[in-house]
């Protein structure tokens, strides 16, 4: 995961280099004298050689400075962490919705193929995973907004502003979701241990959570913090259509002004989040599936320990 991040990090600063423009301009102004510019070069250290400037990014990054705005000349670590809850919310709340109706509607296309449950939950998840999101946000202020005025169009400022945002987000999420449940359910349910536990009397909805579900959330699991990584970065048109002072609309005004350290700090952070969320994640297979504990050793361990300890009984018992 360090490594990894490290090459991100590497790639984002030198793909930086050939953005068009000069940093300095954007501070003065398209009317600045070279002099002026000559001097922010030398404040900004900008004439340096790359690899200087690259180790002395690497350097403040790894003490925690994100660096300064080259627009407001501020520190942009207040300003990142003052947006930074808006964009969880966001993410967090459409994840989680998107998560909950994902599996549901994949569960009960799966149990019911071929019915019409499943035919109009397949065509939803078609229409939610084909939607641009941006259009997705534009047709609910549409509609939500302007014709029905049921829910404000913009801001963040109390539970109605958030409810468009998180649909939004949902709706798409879902989508992914409840295919890959669909998917993974239908490998699962035909199963010879799923005929068993229905044979032994188990009721249906005890064979499908306890059994089927758990046996194929593994990728279903995988989808979900596939998701999170992407609506972690991903917000930005949402947040843009909404007006949420988010880290997307940050990192988006960045990019208009040619702000070069906001949009890679911007950038470099939500790759370290979704580096966590991976990590995450993978650990989490061992919890769900008893069989990835024993392949990374977790089985071989209990079991040296059982026949130690077996040892052990069986030389007292002898003498």
């Amino acid at each position: 995961m360090a490594l990894a991040l490290l090459a991100t990090i590497v790639f984002l600063f030198t793909l930086m280099e050939f953005v068009p423009g000069d940093p300095a301009l954007v501070v003065l102004g398209e009317g600045a004298t070279e002099e002026n510019i000559a001097a922010i070069h030398k404040e900004l250290g900008l004439d340096d050689p790359y690899l200087v400037r690259l180790g002395r990014y690497l350097g403040d990054l790894l003490q925690g400075d994100m660096g300064t705005s080259y627009k407001t000349r501020q520190p942009i670590a207040p300003a990142f962490f003052s947006r930074l809850p808006l964009s969880m919310i966001i993410a967090f709340w459409g994840v989680l919705v998107g998560t909950i109706l994902g599996v549901l509607a994949g569960i009960i296309s799966a149990v019911k193929q071929y019915s019409i449950f499943d035919r109009v939950l397949t065509v939803i998840s078609l229409f939610g995973a084909s939607a641009p999101s941006f259009w997705l946000a534009m047709m609910f202020v549409l509609i939500f907004s302007v014709k029905l005025g049921w829910l404000p169009a913009t801001g963040s400022y109390s539970f109605k502003h958030w409810i468009l945002p998180v649909v939004t987000i949902g709706l798409q999420c879902s989508a992914s979701i409840t295919r890959m449940t669909r998917s993974s359910m239908l490998e699962v349910i035909r199963q010879d241990y799923i005929r068993t536990a229905r044979a032994k009397g188990q009721t249906e909805i005890r064979v499908i959570i306890s059994h089927a579900l758990r046996n194929a959330f593994i990728p279903i699991l995988t989808q979900i913090g596939s998701n999170i990584n992407g609506y972690l970065g991903g917000t930005v048109l949402v947040e843009s259509v909404f007006a949420i002072p988010g880290i997307g609309n940050y990192v988006l005004d960045g990019v208009k002004t040619m702000d070069t350290p906001v949009v890679l700090s911007g950038i470099v952070f939500i790759c370290l989040m979704c580096s966590f969320v991976t990590f995450f994640i993978d650990m989490a297979y061992a919890f769900i599936d008893p069989r990835i504990k024993a392949t990374y050793g977790f089985g071989v361990k209990k079991k040296k320990k059982a026949a130690v300890a077996t040892a052990k009984t069986t030389e007292g018992g002898e003498g």
